[in-house]
């Protein structure tokens, strides 16, 4: 199979987090569940990034897509952060160029992080792992061109999830899971799958649940509103039943 092609073919992933992600949510609609976690990694990003103390930081984004999370950041950061970014897809490399300093087409099932040993200070591989076919070389690729005191941030959807045990409990399929609803993700993790592939090249210093007890159409068969508070709580108390991971660790 041909990814490559797949990809620029594809316009899955076509995010745009203005819209779709900076939503200021008032009233009834913060008292709901909803999709945060590209925001919930944002936030964390920047914590990270504020307790650089250097002039420049470079930061590298594994599988950029749209650069979501230089949008999220750019005022924020402007001037003050190198970031870099490699994606198999041309198209949206070509979407996210402005927000980069520097951008590659990398195949990361046929080639290796183009970049010099020790080189990033932060390095990102966000939704990445579940759609390549050796997600032990890319963890290692990740933490060879990160510098010392480095960190890398992780997400990815978990098989342990409560939807996807639902799902297959109550109808034998997972829309997260099963072809050809799902034709794009090819690795699938739990938590302690990650730690074994990472193995003892850096440190976990941060682990949370994405996206707990929500329920929608893309990961469950029907669509069901709950509060937002039990997503939250979920995320901090039940990170193995949660619908993603986000993890952090350091060299």
């Amino acid at each position: 199979m041909d990814l490559t092609a797949f990809y620029q073919e594809k316009d899955r992933l076509s995010y745009n987090p203005k819209e779709k992600y900076s939503i200021k949510r008032s009233g009834l609609r913060a008292l709901i569940s909803y999709d945060d976690r590209f925001v919930t990694v944002a936030k964390n990003l920047s914590v990270l990034i504020r307790s650089i103390k250097k002039s420049e930081i470079k930061i590298l984004d594994i599988g950029v897509g749209d650069a979501i999370y230089e949008n999220l950041l750019v005022k924020d950061l402007l001037g003050r952060v190198g970031f870099y970014g490699i994606d198999i897809s041309q198209k949206q490399l070509t979407r996210a160029k402005r927000y980069l300093k520097e951008a590659r087409v990398v195949d990361l099932n046929k080639e290796v992080i183009p970049y010099q040993s020790s080189f990033f200070d932060i390095v990102i591989a966000s939704e990445v792992l579940e759609h390549v076919f050796y997600p032990e070389k890319v963890l290692q690729e990740a933490a060879r061109v990160l510098r010392p005191d480095g960190y890398l941030l992780l997400t990815y959807p978990n098989s342990g999830a409560l939807q996807l045990r639902l799902s297959l409990f109550f109808t034998g399929a997972s829309p997260l899971l099963n072809y050809p609803i799902n034709k794009e993700h090819i690795r699938f993790f739990r938590r302690q799958n990650i730690l074994e592939m990472i193995g003892k090249n850096l440190e976990l210093i941060h682990f949370e649940g994405l996206d707990s007890f929500l329920f929608g159409g893309w990961n469950f068969p029907i669509k069901i509103i709950t509060p937002r508070i039990l997503e939250v709580l979920g995320n901090r108390f039940f990170p193995n039943l949660a619908l993603g991971h986000f993890m952090v660790f350091k060299k």
